[in-house]
């Protein structure tokens, strides 16, 4: 199972890190121009700052369905989910360059399926699905997509295991845009344009005793 403990700096970003503060020590005995020194420790500093992981305070509420990944909202409504051929609510997230770039399970439950592939007309445009099902028989679907060839996955998930909600299981470097498809009985808390925190903004919740009452498109 992924776990809980990680460092405020996202371990996989440190070997970008190492070579960074590496160029950084051989300016300072190399370069006499404080210009560059100045301009290399500021660079080292924002490098931090774009890798940071700082630690999320999970909501405490079962059926909640929080926010797999940092961004701003900019789709909510209905859409057919490809991978089960199910009608769902779809909200879409778009990570931008300044993001936090951890990835989180959106509910707690179990992993059922993976999927991951490149679109067959561009190799750079890479897609990661995952299933989740919860101990109630929802099922969450989260799809991350790729556009720029600078991003990378770590993605620390096995089929079968077991992961909690809001749980860290992975890692997008210089983030993607990330679609989270729910059942059509969710409660939607969240609007286009929303900046979200992943693990900790509350999405949606999952309703089993009565119908949906309003989707915004």
């Amino acid at each position: 199972m992924p776990s809980n403990q990680y460092p405020s700096i996202a371990k996989e970003a440190w070997p970008i890190l190492v070579i960074i503060f590496g160029i950084l020590c051989f300016l300072y005995f190399s370069s006499s121009s404080s210009l560059t020194l100045s301009l290399s420790f500021i660079l080292f500093l924002f490098a931090i700052y774009l890798f940071r992981d700082p630690f999320r305070d999970i909501p405490s509420q079962p059926l909640a369905v929080v926010s797999p990944v940092h961004g701003i909202v900019t789709k909510v409504g209905f859409a057919k989910e490809m991978r089960l051929n199910t009608n769902t609510i779809r909200i879409r997230v778009v990570m931008r360059f300044n993001d936090i770039y951890s990835l989180r399970s959106p509910i707690e439950g179990k992993i059922i399926e993976q999927w991951y592939n490149r679109s067959s007309n561009n190799k750079l445009h890479r897609h990661f699905d995952f299933q989740v099902r919860s101990d109630e028989g929802d099922d969450i679907v989260t799809a991350i997509r790729f556009k720029n060839f600078m991003r990378k996955s770590h993605i620390y998930l096995n089929s079968g295991e077991r992961i909690g909600q809001g749980q860290r299981c992975g890692y997008l470097t210089f983030g993607g845009v990330v679609d989270i498809f729910l059942p059509l009985e969710s409660k939607i808390f969240v609007e286009v344009g929303q900046q979200i925190d992943s693990g900790r903004t509350v999405l949606a919740e999952l309703i089993h005793s009565r119908p949906l009452s309003s989707v915004k498109d």
